[in-house]
């Protein structure tokens, strides 16, 4: 019966523990959520902030409209606009559009010697397809990595992905964090499965985050890769998702993504070996640059800054 007691009174003791640490939020939620005279007035507050009319009530609705309004000012602030809550429809529909570009993704020989490759995004559907197809690819000793538009992922799948290019122990990127004891150097995992004699890879300006840290990593540590297209994005930061009650989601940028010899290409872009403009015939050129017997002799180096 003792040892009841002990843990009513330890409960106890946390829930007061919680009121006092809370109670400046919870007094202010109360009176506004609750009390505020000009109801009107809450239901277009809210209906800006949340994205839909208020239909659980002011209460249960308000740290929705507090998370709404606290990631838009750091948004504003920070110039960060992968910061935001997402509305129930909004983080289901992305999902979906993720999942409806992922499968665009093809592979075809552009002649007896190169393979040409699309990724649209890195996502779990693009890394399985890379994966399922690679002994075909690999039957090849040219490939052209086609990235452009590649708005990037999951951090996960961009390593499964560079696992299978470059050498096992070599480091794929880095992740700092705010607290030193979450930031990681993250390296390659397995024996690659690739071994091309010259990899193309095609860019522009909408080739991003993931995708980017994907060109760093086979840049830096596979042989005879070279860049063809514009500065990319610069997109050198990662996020994390969470649900939410009543099917919202909150994302918040929690890292700088760094490349393999530290690179931090954030709102700087990668420069390609090769420039060209965007209404260019990039397989012509790609196939100006194979003609060369060692791509080094024909292009400059990739610029990080």
């Amino acid at each position: 019966m003792k040892k009841y007691r002990i843990g009513f009174f330890l409960l106890l003791g946390i829930l007061c523990f919680i009121v006092y640490t809370n109670y400046d939020y919870w007094i202010f939620k109360i009176l506004i959520a609750n009390n505020y005279v000009s109801a009107d007035t809450l239901d277009e507050f809210y209906s800006q902030h949340i994205c839909e009319e208020n239909r659980r009530g002011f209460f249960r609705d308000f740290d929705r409209v507090v998370i709404s309004i606290v990631t838009a000012e750091l948004s504003e602030i920070g110039n960060d606009r992968f910061t935001y809550l997402y509305a129930p429809w909004e983080f289901t529909d992305s999902r979906e559009t993720d999942r409806e570009i992922a499968r665009t993704s093809t592979f075809y020989a552009l002649n007896e010697d190169t393979v040409y490759l699309y990724i649209p995004n890195i996502s779990r559907i693009t890394r399985s397809f890379v994966h399922e197809h690679r002994e075909y690819l690999a039957s090849y000793p040219n490939l052209v990595m086609d990235l452009r538009g590649n708005y990037g992922g999951w951090l996960p799948d961009f390593r499964r992905i560079a696992n299978m290019f470059v050498p096992n122990g070599e480091i794929l990127n880095h992740e700092v964090t705010r607290h030193s004891m979450f930031s990681r150097t993250i390296t390659s995992s397995k024996d690659a499965s690739f071994n091309f004699d010259k990899i193309i890879i095609l860019q522009n300006k909408n080739t991003a985050s993931a995708a980017e840290s994907l060109i760093m990593a086979l840049s830096e540590h596979v042989p005879n890769v070279t860049t063809i297209g514009q500065t990319t994005f610069g997109k050198g930061t990662g996020q994390v998702t969470i649900p939410l009650t009543g099917s919202y989601a909150v994302r918040a940028t929690v890292l700088q993504v760094l490349g393999p010899v530290r690179q931090n290409i954030h709102y700087v872009g990668i420069a390609p070996d090769i420039e060209i403009e965007p209404d260019a015939d990039f397989i012509e050129k790609v196939l100006d640059v194979l003609r060369f017997k060692d791509i080094g002799d024909s292009v400059t180096s990739t610029f990080y800054a």
